[in-house]
């Protein structure tokens, strides 16, 4: 019923993407692999979040519900200087991937294993660091330094579509919950008798119907659904194109049957070619920071109105992120 990450391990990927429902086990899962692993075999681990302050919130009691379910009487105690020490020894470091510039110099050769939780953020993609994807990879590179280190990276089912689906092209095959790429492993967590389980709860019974239902119990994306999801059809013109988050999308205009819609599909040869932020402008894309532009100003009051369509949901995601940056 509860998410065990030994079946993850077992497919043998360097990097392992793990989405599931709320509370499943996924950490808990981790951080008991993290300790038999030291007791074991003396390895350690590093406990990864995206910010210093999200850190602060859980570094002093992450194993605090571990060592009290635990039957071998543990000792797990944080440290000043990002340290957790068990039975008085180092055994693993929790760290912040924003400042993980300044660990360039540290070595850390007995670390075989980095855990990343809450990898997916509720907040859009300007939210993540900036090119957070290659600043992890970066600091992979420190960490390792030529040996293979496994990476379990946690999340619940808030977006299916975020930077590191979006940088490595992960996919899930409808009917699959777990798919391999390239040594990348992607797996998709929901457990039918652990849903049942939790439907039983005041609480699910209190939230029966909801959209957070659907996500923190059904394992159902929060922020992905259907609605507006449509391929072009019929005569459209290339109005203008745009670049974001190193991807190139093409906004087309179906005059005779009043829609707009954004694919990932363009006309190379469209004069109008925008960018939304310092990152993504180059010497041939348009600046724009304001709706005051003509054409933009077309396209967000088609998009309140309705009547705009979106191919696929990565692409509803990246332009509702540049709306909401721009009208907020």
């Amino acid at each position: 019923m509860w998410y065990d990450v030994r079946k993850t391990l077992s497919y043998n990927c360097l990097f392992n993407f793990v989405i599931g429902n709320r509370g499943c086990g996924k950490t808990y899962s981790c951080k008991k692999w993290a300790v038999d692993d030291y007791l074991k075999n003396d390895n350690e681990f590093i406990y990864l979040r995206r910010y210093d302050s999200e850190l602060d919130l859980v570094k002093k009691s992450l194993f605090n519900d571990l060592c009290l379910n635990d039957q071998r009487e543990l000792e797990i105690e944080y440290a000043q200087g990002n340290e957790y020490r068990l039975n008085e020894q180092t055994f693993g470091y929790c760290m912040p991937l924003s400042i993980s510039q300044d660990f360039k110099s540290s070595s850390y050769p007995k670390v075989n294993k980095i855990i990343f939780d809450e990898f997916i953020i509720d907040k859009g993609y300007k939210h993540y660091i900036k090119n957070e994807v290659e600043l992890f990879l970066d600091f992979y590179e420190t960490v390792a330094r030529m040996r293979d280190v496994t990476v379990i990276f946690l999340s619940n089912a808030i977006s299916f579509y975020n930077p590191y689906t979006v940088y490595f092209d992960l996919k899930l095959p409808f009917n699959k919950n777990i798919v391999t790429k390239n040594d990348i492993l992607l797996q998709l967590v929901s457990d039918e008798d652990y849903i049942n389980t939790k439907n039983q709860t005041r609480f699910a019974k209190l939230t029966a119907g909801t959209k957070y239902a659907d996500y923190a119990i059904n394992n159902n994306f929060l922020r992905d659904d259907d609605s507006f999801i449509a391929k072009k059809t019929g005569r459209c013109d290339c109005s203008f194109i745009f670049t974001y988050q190193t991807g190139t999308y093409g906004v087309w205009f179906n005059y005779d049957a009043g829609l707009i819609y954004v694919s990932q599909d363009y006309d190379p040869s469209c004069r109008l070619k925008y960018a939304f932020t310092l990152d993504d402008h180059g010497s041939n894309t348009t600046l724009i920071k304001t709706t005051r532009n003509g054409y933009l100003r077309t396209f967000i009051r088609n998009y309140q109105l309705g009547n705009v369509r979106f191919e696929n949901q990565r692409v509803k995601n990246v332009t509702y992120d540049i709306i909401r940056s721009l009208i907020m």
